[in-house]
């Protein structure tokens, strides 16, 4: 493995993306969101529309893995224009996040921290978020970006203090929600650090995201020696963390084992729409799209089933009805499942009906 940082532009040489995504997912499990990979480049990876407001609600679209590049153009906060390291801080910055965010108690503190802590300007036009499993590769990585639950943040926290013994190994850094994402990673980067990141500790920032959502970012200085742990530090499975694994795939422990193999196909999402499980004829059914686990079920409907489908999230209740595909005719049921009374997401059923099916009256005696 090599490490080269020249003209700030950074080439990391490890394993490939593919064999990484399946150690992550050996060590967290399926239901554990993969990783982005972000970073600069010359070339867009793909064509993002203009972003109002947070440029951060569009880190959900690249999580569900669909590429998004941000650049000067398509960016209209001029706060995440500048933690994106594309303009000059703007003006009003420091009276703004004083005076009408109230993060810091004067304008003034607002400037002394930008000017130790503020991010480095972009090296080329785009700034890419793709998911790790549909990145050719780490080349041109600023950071690798994790948006989890506590559960998996625990995880990588053991994972970064496994080698290193120095109290910033993981840092919480005061910015916006871009700045502790793209800033950190970049500034860390310039001066060949060793510090990772906690961060969506920005009230503002939070709205775009779950209610137990932390970010967690591990720089490309970093992880080229992070990548060569994940399987020697507890989670490679000590009894500690096999429970905690066991947690943050509680749905998929959840499901019996018939589940997996009976003729039925069955999915299960959460409350916002993510896909957290597939059984074996559910993801038959749906290969030609390749793995769905992470994906949301709104990007993959229609108007009036995306309408159906947050209907029974929010009323908790059931719709069942039958569909046919050429000549075969299917039975669809939906109903959403509960955790201590609150609806926690949607699961569907869903089996071939025969063209002419016996109906019996059951006498009980």
């Amino acid at each position: 493995m090599q490490y080269i940082c020249r003209y700030n532009i950074i080439h990391i040489r490890i394993m490939d993306t593919q064999t990484f995504t399946d150690r992550y997912r050996k060590a967290f499990g399926e239901a554990a969101p993969l990783p982005l990979i972000f970073g600069y480049s010359d070339e867009p990876a793909a064509d993002t529309a203009r972003i109002p407001g947070c440029f951060l609600k569009y880190v959900r679209k690249a999580m569900e893995g669909s590429p998004v590049s941000l650049c000067e153009d398509n960016i209209t906060c001029g706060g995440g224009k500048f933690y994106a390291g594309f303009t000059p801080m703007p003006d009003h910055v420091p009276v703004f996040v004083s005076e009408k965010e109230k993060y810091k108690a004067t304008p003034g503190l607002v400037r002394n921290c930008l000017e130790t802590r503020g991010p480095v300007t972009a090296h080329k036009r785009f700034l890419n978020f793709i998911r790790v499993d549909k990145a050719k590769s780490f080349d041109g990585m600023e950071g690798l970006l994790f948006i989890a639950s506590p559960d998996v943040i625990s995880g990588l926290c053991a994972w970064a203090f496994f080698d290193r013994n120095d109290p910033e190994t993981v840092s919480l850094v005061f910015g916006s929600g871009c700045s502790s994402v793209v800033a950190n990673a970049a500034r860390e980067n310039r001066i060949n650090g060793f510090r990772t990141f906690i961060g969506l500790t920005d009230p503002s920032a939070r709205q775009w995201f779950n209610e137990n959502d932390l970010s967690f970012v591990i720089p490309a200085c970093r992880f080229l020696d992070m990548s060569d742990t994940i399987d020697k530090c507890c989670l490679g499975g000590t009894a500690g963390w096999s429970r905690i694994r066991s947690r943050i795939n509680a749905v998929r422990q959840q499901v019996p084992s018939w589940a997996e193999v009976t003729g039925c196909a069955i999915t299960v999402c959460d409350a916002e729409g993510v896909i957290l499980y597939m059984n074996a004829k559910s993801r038959e059914n749906h290969s030609r799209y390749g793995n769905l686990i992470g994906k949301n079920l709104m990007d993959c409907h229609s108007e009036r089933s995306k309408e159906i489908i947050r209907r029974l999230l929010e009323t908790g209740g059931q719709n069942i009805y039958t569909i046919r595909q050429g000549e075969t005719r299917k039975l669809i049921y939906q109903s959403v499942w509960k955790e201590d009374g609150k609806v926690t997401g949607l699961c569907e059923i869903s089996f071939e009906l025969p063209e002419n099916i016996p109906e019996h009256t059951r006498i009980f005696v």
